[in-house]
């Protein structure tokens, strides 16, 4: 799997790896704020992302959760690893910023079920939520 972090270079690992999006934990029983206060961080933090591509992973989050909730969950599985390659894709293209791409990265390496599928959507929701208070 790729690393999103590589666009840092050497001297920002690092500190890139100290923060809020390198620390995401899909569990809002551990983590009783990751809805309020670490998903305003993360919306913070990826707030070089177009607008525009963020909707349209949250789009494709949401299908996949549909998805997930008729279907057995290893044939989306893959889809939802697929979102790696989608996101590095739009890094690329400079639609993506690095963090937002480390975002998706830490979230997808975490979805192994339709519960963490939903808490990922849950998450992604709340982020939205706070990128549009800026």
């Amino acid at each position: 799997m790729a690393d999103y972090r590589k666009p840092y270079g050497k001297d920002n690992f690092q500190e890139r790896s100290q923060t809020t999006i390198s620390k995401i934990e899909l569990d809002y029983i551990k983590n009783p704020n990751l809805f309020d206060e670490t998903a305003k961080k993360i919306a913070s933090e990826i707030s070089k992302t177009k607008s525009t591509q963020i909707r349209n992973f949250y789009d494709y989050v949401l299908e996949l959760y549909e998805d997930a909730k008729n279907k057995p969950f290893n044939e989306v599985l893959p889809f939802v690893k697929m979102l790696n390659s989608k996101v590095a894709y739009s890094l690329t293209r400079k639609h993506a910023s690095p963090e937002f791409a480390l975002m998706i990265q830490e979230c997808v390496k975490q979805v192994n079920d339709v519960k963490k599928l939903e808490i990922f959507k849950l998450f992604f929701e709340a982020v939205i939520g706070f990128s549009k208070t800026k």
